[in-house]
Parts: structure tokens; sequence; C-alpha cells
């Protein structure tokens, strides 16, 4: 009875062992199935991480990871309250260097230059007066009669009445006249300068907004509202998902026929679809097989990098999914 029942038992648990190993085995038989055909290499995408070129707090982020984008398309802005300040200054400052220079172009007021014309009539009559007054006085002082400091009082009025009847005359010749050139020209070279600041301060606000330079899809999101980001600072990763790339390594004793703009054909283990392409570059360098081939036995011979773009406008493959490539010659 002893014997008979360890003969089952072991029976049992041979049945149980063979059980376990026929999936295994089977796995293992799946595991060692042919290497598709065609040159080897990984998908991958061109990746831009954008960011932004000044420092400021992050207002809002208006893309998330997945998102799709168009060129042009806003992804994050900064908080541009000051910078738009800045700018406005710059402009007000323009708006008062045109208003002084309409105002030098447009001359004197006729009020303004009647009022002068009467300073300089009153003048000349003041200073005719003590003309009269000063050739009296030296008749008087030639007789003897009248006081050498006197004199010199008067000769000294009419001296400064002359000055100040001159100098009216020459600011009345000036409104006559209008503005000189060279007042005209310093007061355009400010509202250029003027502008030219604007235009520094218009440049520095458009750098707070930062956008898609290509269409494609958004990676990854680095930022978030409210951080501090500095200068260069990665804010999005954008890659054209429709457009990837396979590099494949071509025996440099195939390379012959392997043309840029040559077709291609490529396959992924995730999809069943073919998809085409075309040879985007040929290294003028050959290297060693890399080790991450996914080949039947280590080649030892040299190989050229090719580099195939792929057309894949339903954003189907993945990076990083390895491929195998055809290339017509």
């Amino acid at each position: 009875m002893v014997k008979n029942a360890a003969a089952r038992d072991f029976s049992l648990r041979l049945c149980l062992a063979v059980a376990l190993a026929a999936p295994l085995a089977t796995a293992g038989c799946k595991t060692n199935r042919a290497v598709p055909p065609g040159y080897q290499g990984v998908v991958e995408y061109d990746e831009r991480v954008v960011s932004f070129e000044v420092p400021g707090r992050i207002l809002e982020v208006r893309v998330k990871e997945g998102d799709t984008v168009k060129s042009g398309d806003v992804l994050a802005r900064l908080d541009d309250a000051l910078q738009k300040l800045a700018r406005d200054a710059r402009a007000s400052e323009v708006k008062v260097a045109e208003a002084d220079l309409a105002l030098l172009e447009a001359g004197a007021r006729k009020e303004d230059v009647g009022a002068l014309a009467a300073r300089v009539k009153s003048a000349k009559t003041a200073e005719e007066l003590l003309k009269k007054s000063s050739d009296r006085a030296h008749g008087l002082f030639d007789k003897g009669t009248f006081a050498f400091a006197d004199l010199e009082k008067i000769d000294s009025d009419l001296a400064r009445a002359g000055s100040e009847r001159r100098a009216l005359e020459s600011q009345l010749s000036g409104l006559v006249h209008g503005a000189r050139p060279e007042e005209l020209a310093r007061v355009k070279a400010r509202i250029a300068t003027a502008g030219v600041a604007v235009g520094l301060e218009t440049e520095k606000l458009a750098k707070y907004t930062v956008e898609a330079k290509v269409a494609g899809t958004i990676l990854d999101v680095h930022v978030d509202p409210g951080e501090l980001a500095g200068a260069g600072a990665p804010v999005a990763t954008l890659a054209d998902t429709a457009h990837p790339y396979v590099d494949v390594f071509v025996p440099q004793g195939e390379i012959a026929g392997v043309v840029v703009g040559a077709k291609a054909t490529v396959r992924t283990d995730a999809t069943g679809q073919t998809f085409t392409g075309s040879v985007e570059h040929v290294a003028r360098r050959t290297e060693f097989t890399p080790r991450f081939l996914f080949s039947e036995r280590e080649r030892p011979n040299l190989v050229v990098r090719v580099r195939v773009r792929i057309d894949d406008p339903e954003r189907k493959l993945h990076a990083g999914v390895p491929a195998f490539v055809g290339i017509a010659k």
C-alpha cells in the first residue's frame, strides 16, 4: 500500500511538472523565431525642446502632454505686466518728441509775435527818452551845472535800455523766422531714438510668450503655472510624430545604390502595416556594427549609418520600437 501510494504521488508530480514545462517550451520556441528581413534600427523622433529666452513667473501653460499643435501656437506665457509698462513709457517719449516737433514746425502764434513786437516798440520809446535825457545832461555838464555822477547814471541807463531793445528784437526775429534747421534735426533725432527704444521693448515683450516653431505633438511639459522660469529653462518637448526616422546600418559591401532620395519600406513588430519612406542621409564614415541590432549572430564587418525618414500621417509608430527597413536600389 505504501509503495503504491508513493508511486501515485510521484506520478502526479511528474504530470504537473510536464504541464508547467509545456508553455515554457512553447514560449522558448516563439522567442527563437527568425529575425524579419531588412536593415535594422530603432524608430526615433526629431525632438525640439522649447524654452523662454527671458526669466519670469509663468502665467499660463496652454498645452498638455499628447496635444497636437501647429506652427505659431502659443505654448506658455510669462507675466509681462512690468514689461508692458516699460514699453508704454517708451511710447510716451515718442509722443512727447513728436509734439515738440509739431510745435517747432508750426512756428509762433500771431498773438505771441504781436506781444513781443509791442515790447520792442516800448523798449525803443524808453531808449529814445533816455537818449534825449542823456543829450540834455551832457549839455548841462559842459556848462558846469550838472553833476558828473548823475551824468554817468543817465548814460548807464541808456546803455541798458539799448541792450534790452536789441535782445527783444532778436527774440522777435526768431519768432518770425521760426525754428532753426539744427533745432528741427535735434527733435527728429529724439523721435528716432525713442522709436528704436519702443521697438526694443516690444521685441522683449514678444519673448514673454513661447510658441511652437513647427507642427507636432507635445511629448512632455516641464513647467506649471506660478513657477519661476529662468532664461533657457525647458518649457515643453515637441516632436514631429508624423515623420519619425530610423537609423539603419548597411554593411559596407551593400552600400552601393543606397542614395539620398531612394524609396524605402519600414515594418515593425507593433503593427502589421508597412510604412513608406525615403533615404534622408547617408553617412560618409563607416562604423562597427552596433550591439543593439537584432541579428542572429554578430556581424564583424563595417557598416554605414543611413537615415530613413518615415511617412506616418496617422501617427501609429512609437519612438524606441525596433524597425526593419528595405531600401530600393
